[in-house]
């Protein structure tokens, strides 16, 4: 079996249109809201460099923890932004709603980490996926082989200086949104008894 058929882009295609990309985004609404503990245990926040800014960018990522260690995969290759920026500059900033750690990323080296990709993927969705387009023979050490040639990250603790977190700035946005849903409640209430 060719790598090509293990390449991300074959199965996920990068998203062109700024409205998907920014669909992406939605989690970084939750965090700023404060819900980072809701997507927490499956999604972080990814703040990076940018390479032509200079300024901090977020995004959300799904993640796996493994025996004490983050990993990513990029599961649109090496195309999207957060991931040419960790190539321009690896210190970033991780935060998934119970801790924020200022790491450097770096690809896995040892094959216990690579197993440990091997792992996330057979938990994540575009793992999944991969099962199902594909036979057994192609799973075990193969497999193995095959996801190291993927963009999967792992991370060091470091004392340099990276990006500032995402803060939790919408926070005092609650009592209006709660305002707004008691007054939807309430008109639809009165709406409902009228008929």
């Amino acid at each position: 079996m060719s790598n090509e058929h293990f390449h991300f882009e074959r199965f996920l295609p990068y998203p062109g249109n700024t409205l998907v990309k920014k669909l992406f985004k939605t989690p970084i609404v939750l965090y700023r809201l404060g819900l980072g503990k809701l997507l927490g245990n499956y999604i972080l926040i990814l703040s990076t460099t940018g390479r032509e800014t200079g300024k901090a960018h977020r995004t959300p990522v799904e993640y796996f923890f493994h025996e004490g260690q983050y990993f990513i995969i990029s599961g649109f290759g090496d195309q999207p932004d957060w991931y040419q920026n960790i190539l321009a500059d690896p210190r970033v900033t991780l935060q998934n709603g119970y801790e924020r750690v200022c790491v450097t990323a770096r690809p896995p080296q040892s094959d216990q980490e690579w197993e440990a990709v091997r792992l996330y993927l057979t938990h994540s969705p575009v793992g999944k996926l991969l099962k199902a387009n594909y036979h057994e023979e192609q799973q075990g050490v193969n497999m193995l082989e095959q996801v190291k040639q993927w963009p999967a990250l792992t991370f060091d603790p470091t004392d340099q200086p990276c990006p500032p977190p995402l803060e939790a700035d919408l926070v005092w946005a609650w009592p209006l949104i709660l305002l707004g849903m008691a007054f939807d409640i309430t008109f639809w209430w009165l709406w409902r008894r009228k008929k």
